[in-house]
């Protein structure tokens, strides 16, 4: 018997019993179909993180200076700290940066006559801020340099904050109370959106000397850095390093690079997608010993059809290959519909989330490959227990 043969002979045989294949499948299909549709979201999920982060101002160029060192403890990060003057120094001592952005955020409470509203994020900045965001103003103007030396009380606000304050009048030239102290308003914010979970029309930001004197701070939060080039970024990360060795007198600081951070989130990402996909994988297994049990159904079934097809000639081979293609058929077939399913169902999830399908090519490839290692290993114990029965034994079953 051909290879063909067996297919032929395979199908119909599955086709003869067709509610029982599907049920066989089943374990296959679910196990295939969480593995597909796990992954494609996970995909589209870091494709949308990568977007946002590289998104973020200038991408590959920008870095942040933090306080502590890399993979400290938020205790020890704690009695560190990194200040103002030094990202004057790194500003001044520092040839392949372009921009730098010292910022203190914080949270802060908004008056406006007789309306009241709680910021989320009051960032302490400079006008550096508004390049490496890629930002724009709508109404007036962002805080100058010469406001950050001033120490100006001056303030640019995000358009939900103007919203809630000012309903549909401009706020720009009005006096306002943060925390308590009278600021003018001197600018709007272009609609953002939404970044990494924050809402950046919440976002409001006054000169960074003015946040120290408004929350009695000497702590920054960070310090944003642009390096002049992509191919600079190395550079300017060890003359920031040296920097700020030369004044601290120890590492207690971190640069963290654009590079670095889609590094860690791929870990993370990558980390997530496996376990999802392992727990899913416990499917597989559950289909694998369904199709083993249907198999070995089958062959108590046909016992005489054995016994009758080793009497006219059938070898043992002949046997051991009928049962084993029809194992790696079902299981394909339910390999081919959980993907089918897979991409669909993702797909849909990924329209209503709003974020990007991004199927991916080796997810479906090994995806196909277990479902015939499956089939495979279902059927190779009810197979050689049907190519060992005796045929006398066998016509002779009742």
């Amino acid at each position: 018997m051909t290879i063909l043969e067996a297919i032929v002979m395979a199908i119909k045989d599955i086709m003869r019993a067709k509610m029982r294949s599907f049920l066989t499948m089943l374990g296959v299909i679910i196990g295939i179909f969480a593995v597909i549709s796990l992954v494609n979201i996970g995909e589209g999920m870091k494709g949308f993180m990568y977007e946002q982060i590289m998104g973020f101002g200038t991408g590959p160029t920008y870095m942040e200076v933090h306080a502590g060192k890399k993979g400290e403890m938020f205790g020890s990060m704690a009695a560190a700290a990194i200040t103002y003057q030094d990202a004057r120094a790194i500003a001044e001592e520092c040839p392949s940066v372009e921009l730098v952005d010292p910022r203190l955020l914080r949270p802060a409470e908004f008056t406006y006559r007789n309306k009241t509203y709680s910021v989320p994020m009051l960032s302490g900045s400079t006008q550096a801020l508004i390049e490496m965001m890629n930002w724009g103003v709508d109404e007036g103007r962002f805080i100058s340099e010469v406001d950050v030396e001033m120490r100006r009380k001056v303030c640019v606000l995000g358009k939900r904050i103007v919203k809630n304050l000012f309903g549909e009048f401009s706020p720009v030239g009005e006096k306002i109370r943060i925390n308590g102290s009278n600021f003018v308003v001197i600018g709007v914010l272009q609609e953002k959106g939404a970044m990494m979970g924050f809402d950046l029309d919440e976002y409001a930001v006054i000169p960074v000397t003015t946040a120290i004197d408004l929350f009695k701070l000497k702590k920054l939060i960070e310090i944003g850095v642009v390096a002049k080039s992509e191919d600079l970024v190395e550079k300017a990360v060890s003359e920031i390093h040296a920097v700020l060795l030369k004044r601290h007198g120890q590492e207690d600081f971190r640069i963290d690079t654009m590079e670095e951070s889609i590094a860690m989130l791929d870990t993370v990402m990558n980390a997530l997608t496996g376990i999802v996909t392992g727990i899913a994988a416990i499917s597989l297994l559950v289909g694998g010993i369904g199709i083993a049990n249907i198999m070995l159904v089958a062959v108590t079934e046909r016992i005489r059809e054995i016994g009758i097809r080793k009497a006219v000639g059938a070898k043992k081979r002949d046997i051991l290959v009928q049962f084993l293609i029809e194992a790696v058929i079902i299981s394909l077939m339910g390999g081919v519909l959980g993907i089918i399913f897979g991409v669909g169902v993702s797909s849909i999830a990924m329209y209503f989330i709003g974020l990007p399908l991004i199927i991916t090519p080796w997810s479906i490839f090994m995806a196909t490959l277990v479902s015939i290692l499956v089939g495979v290993v279902s059927g190779v114990y009810p197979a050689t227990r049907a190519a060992k029965l005796d045929p006398v034994e066998a016509l002779r079953y009742e």
